[in-house]
């Protein structure tokens, strides 16, 4: 593992960066004209303060960085580290794009609480997560790493300023919802 990686190559993390950023679009062209149902319910900010607003973009362009920065990570050779990171990008993988499915099926008038969506409030943020710290452990990249904690902990405050949105609107289901699923999985 190291802090900063220097090399163009065809083997490097941008293969895993492209996945994350076309996947979404494909699975919303699949679904038709309930993807961009889907896609557009995804993309429309909740109300927020204008330092709210510089906060959530500050929280959000990091990942964006990151598809640049991929174009100088090789993967790493050390197998246990690839086969961890991998397997975690993978796993991160799955929960977003079962969010997004999840997410084209239900109308933008109703709350989602059904699919991965019954085990976690966040499916999506916490599949970037751990989609992120894979890339990180399977580029042996420290400050891929570090851009996933940091993801990490500013979703928790973009999910909040969401969930302030959602208790407003949806009064009687929210709630309860809130006490029965995690945030992030299962059980915080």
């Amino acid at each position: 593992m190291q802090w900063f990686h220097f090399q163009f190559g065809w083997l490097n993390l941008w293969i895993l960066a492209l996945i994350i950023f076309t996947t979404p679009v494909l699975l919303n062209l699949i679904r038709g004209k309930k993807g961009k149902g889907g896609l557009v319910r995804a993309t429309t900010l909740p109300p927020m303060s204008q330092k709210e607003r510089v906060a959530y973009m500050l929280v959000m362009a990091p990942q964006f960085l990151l598809l640049i920065y991929t174009v100088l990570v090789p993967f790493t050779s050390n197998a246990v580290l690839l086969s961890v990171g991998l397997g975690l990008f993978i796993v991160g993988q799955v929960f977003r794009l079962k969010s997004i499915w999840d997410y084209t099926t239900v109308p933008s008038d109703k709350l989602i609480t059904h699919g991965v969506y019954q085990i976690s409030r966040n499916p999506g943020y916490f599949g970037a997560t751990l989609v992120y710290f894979g890339m990180g452990i399977a580029g042996g990249s420290w400050l891929i790493v570090a851009v996933a904690i940091y993801w990490f902990i500013g979703y928790q405050w973009v999910a909040s300023v969401e969930e302030r949105f959602c208790e407003k609107r949806w009064p009687d289901t929210f709630p309860e919802y809130k006490r029965r699923v995690a945030k992030n999985f299962l059980f915080f």
